[in-house]
């Protein structure tokens, strides 16, 4: 989710580039945007880019589903709460 996207964004665009000012970084943001809407592969969807899936759902009736792999890291905490409310 956003949190993630986030992530992409600082990794991919903001830590290897340099900005003088807001605007610049604001403009970078944009840029960055429109390419991972557009023309970013992501494996999830089968090596489509996201426009590309929501164009095909928009086409279809039953559209095709991407399942949203759990986050290893969200795993682990449930299982310690888990562990802590049984052992209470």
């Amino acid at each position: 989710p956003t949190e993630g996207f986030w992530g992409i964004i600082k990794s991919e665009m903001y830590y290897i580039s340099d900005f003088c000012n807001e605007e610049e970084l604001r403009k970078a943001i944009d840029e960055y945007i429109d390419y991972y809407n557009n023309y970013r592969y992501q494996e999830r969807y089968g090596i489509l880019a996201p426009i590309e899936v929501r164009n095909a759902a928009l086409r279809n009736d039953n559209p095709i589903q991407y399942p949203i792999p759990e986050n290893k890291r969200i795993q682990a905490y449930k299982a310690m709460l888990e562990s802590k409310k049984q052992s209470a």
